[in-house]
């Protein structure tokens, strides 16, 4: 019996390297194989790759290419960023509690430590976050602070006004890092006219490979960044260790296929959602949209049925639809996603929610068949209750 894979719909979670990306790699696995920090020819030739890999990021993000740092991905960059430059901002980290954990925890561990002082910015029932509110949380004065925010929220797919919430930090003479993994693929970025200071991606965010991500950061802030890894100093000392080749040139044509495929991309992700929700509605299910329902990412659905728990719909779909849950499990006992809880969802509407996302190959098919085997398990986890 031939086995069949479920429909794959967790692409914000990860999405798989396109071909032309895997193809671009192989190269640099075998033959081309250097270390481009080596002073030989075939080091020197592996790290023009790099710097064509750097160039294609910096397109991407409306950067220079010199301010790329490589790293393992967004977890690490978000890490290097904050704790990397929290010792020169006096005023404060500030983070929303509905974002990712490696800006939430990180800033938790600054506090707890006492090495940077921490506050919070206030959201609306959508999860946005307004300049005004990032104003009146930066006013306490006190020096320059650290503003971190994802730009599209991973959960719940919220995109925030991340250009008019850079102008409020930067006129205040403040520091902004954005997360764009979620983004970096689908919404125009330019890192100067959203006055952003420092910016992570993540390759497998981005149709690359896995294991490897970047940091941008703004040339001024060279001097300022305390590096988390010490060794060779490679990358100005930034970031010290052997730059993987075969990775960085995954990333840098991820990056170039993002940009010379977004438009067309978001236009297939948004009929892909819409398919999706018009499969729901004709077999009578009429989920709840969580996030804001017109500023999120596309492909991207963040959903409630109301009477069925996010556990036992995606064990019922486990055969049929990857999808996932903002239920995680902690020190052994299963709690409702804490972005949901911190959104002002009580536990129980908080334990239903479930995440839909597409991406470029969900074909129409996929999206109906989907909807299909979702209204199905929510039926028969209904008919049970």
């Amino acid at each position: 019996m031939k086995f069949s894979l479920p429909i794959y719909a967790d692409y914000s979670s990860s999405a798989p390297p396109l071909p032309e990306v895997v193809e671009a790699m192989m190269e640099w696995l075998g033959s081309s194989h250097a270390n481009p920090h080596a002073d030989h020819l075939p080091g020197h030739r592996a790290a023009r790759a790099i710097d064509d890999a750097r160039q294609r990021i910096g397109d991407l993000l409306g950067a220079d290419p010199e301010g790329v740092i490589f790293t393992s991905g967004a977890t690490e960059s978000n890490n290097l960023a904050l704790k990397g430059l929290a010792g020169t901002c006096l005023g404060g980290l500030y983070v929303s509690s509905l974002d990712h954990s490696s800006i939430v925890e990180v800033a938790r561990y600054l506090n707890d430590n006492g090495e940077c002082r921490g506050g919070q910015l206030q959201h609306d029932l959508y999860g946005s976050v307004s300049p005004d509110a990032v104003k009146a949380s930066l006013s306490s004065g006190g020096g320059r602070a650290l503003v971190a925010l994802a730009h599209g929220n991973n959960e719940i797919g919220t995109i925030q006004e991340v250009a008019a919430i850079g102008r409020a930090i930067s006129d205040g003479g403040h520091l902004f890092h954005v997360d764009a993994s979620q983004t970096a693929a689908h919404v125009p970025i330019s890192v100067h006219e959203m006055r952003i200071s420092t910016l992570s991606i993540s390759g497998h965010k981005l149709y690359g490979p896995a294991g490897i991500g970047a940091l941008w950061m703004d040339s001024q802030l060279n001097d300022e960044l305390l590096p988390l890894l010490h060794g060779g100093g490679q990358q100005g000392g930034a970031r010290s260790g052997t730059v993987p080749a075969y990775l960085a040139v995954g990333l840098g044509t991820a990056a170039k296929l993002a940009l010379d495929r977004m438009t067309e991309s978001r236009a297939h992700l948004a009929s892909m959602t819409t398919l999706f929700l018009e499969a729901l509605h004709g077999n009578g299910i009429d989920p709840v949209i969580i996030g804001h329902p017109t500023k999120r990412l596309p492909g991207h659905l963040s959903l409630r049925f109301p009477g069925a728990t996010a556990p036992d719909l995606l064990s019922r779909l486990a055969p049929h639809v990857a999808l996932s849950t903002g239920a995680a499990c902690s020190s052994g006992e299963l709690r409702a996603s804490r972005v949901l809880r911190a959104l002002g969802m009580d536990e129980e509407s908080a334990g239903e929610g479930v995440r839909v996302s597409f991406g470029r190959s969900t074909t129409r098919r996929e999206a109906k068949q989907a909807a299909g085997h979702i209204a199905n398990a929510v039926r028969a986890v209904l008919d049970l209750n």
